[in-house]
């Protein structure tokens, strides 16, 4: 790993990568094993230490995601599982596919809701689902068998799976290295601005001069983007240039979770409800690969005034455990009073948010802001790259590598 010190004016980068997490990386490690020159930039001491290592690690089916209103959710996340399923036999990284049942906790999610949820999976490639019945779920006999759970009936995927995040981040930065990409950390982008067919980039007051500027910067990826796009708007008095160069904003959703303490871990793989109308997939339960059970996240949207994601509290409310109760119990009435306790949150990053109107169904997808887009030549900025990001990450790799080569 490199801390780069002197000048960077004196650098021409042929492709600098912004942001180090499982996106970043992933795109990293893509680009190199092409024979890309690449610098993978971040502003922190360490990799993944943000939005990539605040959440789930959950490896996705791709149920929810409809091909026509998702195209790049479904795509990559369908994509993306094979991907990170095969990566993790290659590369020895922790993995475990333990299914998953989604819940149906009265008779018209499990007569409408059920069978819906896996014709509307088939649309969007995923084959593999199966409607089980209660029976099935409370036989000790079947390969279903969770006794903990109460339900009129579930979808069981057995595709899902959990992974070690940290260790696959960590594999990925390693393949990039072998392959001549170089990280370097404590470095912050703080603009640039284009230059003919270059970006230049300003990094810790430095210029560098890249052929191909890909912004990965998760929470922080609008507002990367935004000055480069505002200092390169400066030199152009074309009205009709400086439109083409927005992009989309992004608003901020807190999930929030909560892990189990003082009780027998009650689940063997995961265990979800319904998803949630509100945006999410509800408070589900999620088993790590030491067999401990956390809950959620849920959704608690940050008002749409907050621009920096600084500014929003990580610490979680434990006020809110009271919410947590009332939804668990509805798939596992079991759970004991003051057994949850507020562990930690993560951020997603969405172009919509709650407070709009009109809101246009593309925003809630993956967007990957191209030259066509903005006008910028060597510029490409992905932003809302929210859940099923990890999952999806080493199809968004292959993707981007594409598009640049």
């Amino acid at each position: 790993m490199l801390r780069i010190t002197k000048p960077l004016c004196q650098h021409h980068i042929q492709t600098a990568i912004i942001g180090a997490g499982v996106i970043g990386l992933a795109v990293s490690r893509a680009l190199s094993k092409k024979g890309h020159e690449v610098l993978l930039l971040e502003q922190a001491t360490s990799i993944g230490s943000e939005t990539s290592s605040r959440n789930s690690e959950v490896i996705h089916a791709g149920i929810y995601y409809d091909r026509n209103i998702m195209p790049y959710k479904s795509k990559f996340c369908v994509e993306g599982k094979q991907l990170l399923y095969q990566y993790c036999i290659e590369r020895d990284i922790p993995f475990k596919q333990c299914g998953k049942l989604l819940v149906a906790t009265d008779a018209d999610q499990r007569d409408s809701g059920l069978p819906k949820l896996v014709e509307y999976a088939k649309g969007n490639g995923v084959h593999d689902l199966k409607i089980v019945s209660m029976e099935d779920i409370k036989d000790p006999y079947s390969d279903l068998y969770e006794p903990n759970v109460k339900c009129t009936g579930a979808v069981y995927s057995p595709s899902t799976g959990i992974i070690d995040s940290h260790s696959f981040m960590q594999s990925m930065l390693a393949e990039a290295e072998e392959h001549g990409a170089t990280l370097a950390l404590n470095c912050r982008v703080e603009g640039g601005r284009s230059a003919g067919p270059n970006v230049i980039l300003t990094v810790d007051g430095e210029e560098m001069v890249c052929d191909n500027v890909i912004v990965c910067a998760g929470l922080h990826s609008h507002k990367i983007a935004s000055d480069i796009l505002s200092q390169s708007n400066q030199q152009s008095s074309v009205s009709k240039q400086n439109e083409a160069r927005k992009i989309p904003r992004q608003f901020y959703a807190k999930g929030n979770y909560f892990t189990l303490q003082n009780q027998k871990q009650p689940f063997s793989r995961l265990v979800y409800p319904l998803p949630d109308p509100r945006g999410g997939l509800g408070v589900h339960a999620t088993i790590d690969l030491s067999g401990s059970t956390k809950f959620g996240p849920d959704v608690e949207w940050i008002d749409d005034a907050v621009m920096n994601p600084y500014d929003i509290d990580m610490n979680v409310d434990p006020n809110r455990a009271k919410s947590f109760y009332a939804a668990i119990r509805k798939y596992w009435p079991d759970l004991n009073d003051d057994n949850l306790v507020a562990d930690y949150s993560g951020i997603r990053p969405k172009l919509w948010h709650p407070s709009q109107t009109n809101i246009d169904n593309a925003l809630k997808d993956f967007f990957i802001a191209t030259p066509n887009h903005h006008g910028v030549q060597g510029l490409h900025v992905l932003l809302g790259i929210e859940s099923p990001g990890l999952t999806s990450s080493l199809a968004i790799g292959n993707h981007m590598a594409k598009i640049i080569d």
